[in-house]
């Protein structure tokens, strides 16, 4: 069996093991500190599962040492990962200091990259060498739409639920996203392609203002709505 194989089944092992012993934390009696601590490792153990060993694990299914099958087991970690980000964490002291929230962050946005990335790999490609064009497509094209949604989406629920870290996440996505377009993307592309490119980027941000704005004003309105509400309840 390739390193790569035995690699992401150690780590998937690792990953649940952490799960467990979160699920059970108040039966275990772990400590709070600890609790945090396994958290912090949770995520790190996924990041480089999702990342580093995947892509090898990928690059051996292109090259019929694995099975493809493999690829459905490495899937499985989205299952304590999701569980744990809403029902766990919420329920523990983690929230605490800010990091946590990019913690968070940075870990969903890399795992939900590198996911469609790995994905988009194994569907375009029938070998090692195929995957090459395969993966500069979706570093070009489609991970800097990923990206957008995700700023997006961070954007909108740190707005929605008051929490500036996420709406912090999302505007800094969104500067890393527009550096990687314009400072590399855009030199590997025609002179057509470069122009339509800045056009585009202008656009992109008078909407992305505009939205904002038009967002913000909802959710204050939505915000002010439920406290009269609750205030005319209690008299």
């Amino acid at each position: 069996m390739p390193w790569a194989a035995i690699t992401s089944t150690g780590l998937l092992y690792s990953i649940f093991y952490i799960f467990i012993m979160l699920f059970f934390r108040k039966k275990l009696n772990i400590a709070n500190d600890l609790q945090t601590g396994l958290i912090y490792l949770f995520f790190f153990l996924i990041m480089i599962n999702i990342s580093t060993v995947t892509s090898a694990a990928v690059t051996d299914i292109l090259s019929k040492k694995l099975h493809s099958s493999f690829y459905i087991i490495h899937l499985l970690q989205w299952i304590p990962f999701v569980y744990a980000v809403l029902k766990i964490i919420p329920d523990t002291e983690f929230h605490k200091a800010r990091i946590s929230y990019w913690a968070i962050s940075i870990t969903f946005i890399a795992s939900v990259s590198a996911e469609l990335y790995h994905l988009y790999v194994l569907a375009a490609s029938h070998n090692v060498t195929e995957s090459y064009a395969a993966k500069n497509h979706f570093n070009i094209l489609y991970l800097p739409i990923i990206w957008t949604i995700l700023a997006s989406l961070f954007i909108y629920i740190g707005l929605r639920k008051s929490i500036q870290e996420y709406s912090r996440v999302g505007f800094a996505l969104i500067g890393l996203m527009v550096l990687k377009l314009y400072g590399y993307d855009v030199w590997q592309m025609d002179n057509i392609s470069r122009i339509s490119a800045f056009i585009a980027l202008g656009v992109i941000l008078l909407l992305s203002s505009f939205t904002f704005q038009r967002l913000k004003n909802i959710i204050k309105n939505m915000v002010d709505t439920k406290k009269e509400n609750e205030e005319n309840q209690e008299l």
